[in-house]
């Protein structure tokens, strides 16, 4: 899932990381700025992830996960050039997108229920189209949790406690 300001962002940086590792000496020596709006610049978002990839080359590779030791190859970021080191740019760009875009939907009660599942129920169209409109319903609210159950009427406001009515302990 991608954002409009996410390849904005990608954008700008790829621009602006052309013009600087440009062979033409005129147009590195000028360093042209890029307009980009009042609320952000160009440059914050590209020397982050410069710095973080140098700061990664000093920690060095880690084990990430069960697989020993050497089973990948790293791209370090005083060995690459050019297109490689662009990628590399746009790639952090893209992943700290991520990782804030993940953050702001674990923040949300309702809406960020999607990161605690383990994995999604796949459903064609043709499935969808010959299933009962209220199973459809039923499938959608209970997914973002809008079913009427003791919990959500409390916090609602439509009922005062939220005990069960049939074991009386308390579903919060």
């Amino acid at each position: 899932m991608k954002s409009i300001l996410e390849e904005n962002k990608c954008g700008k940086a790829r621009l602006l990381t052309m013009l600087e590792e440009s062979d033409d000496l005129v147009v590195k020596t000028v360093q042209p700025s890029l307009k980009t709006g009042r609320k952000w610049k160009v440059t914050e978002p590209v020397d982050e992830p410069k710095e973080f990839l140098k700061m990664k080359e000093v920690i060095g590779k880690t084990q990430t996960d069960r697989r020993g030791l050497g089973s990948t190859t790293a791209k370090w970021w005083s060995k690459t050039e050019g297109k490689e080191k662009r990628d590399m740019i746009i790639d952090e760009i893209r992943n700290k997108e991520d990782s804030t875009r993940v953050q702001k939907a674990v923040q949300q009660l309702q809406q960020g229920q999607w990161t605690n599942w383990d994995t999604a129920i796949q459903r064609s169209w043709n499935d969808i189209w010959h299933t009962a409109p209220l199973r459809i319903s039923f499938l959608v609210r209970s997914v973002y949790d809008l079913l009427p159950s003791n919990a959500n009427l409390v916090r609602w406001g439509k009922k005062d406690n939220s005990t069960c009515p049939l074991c009386q302990g308390s579903e919060l």
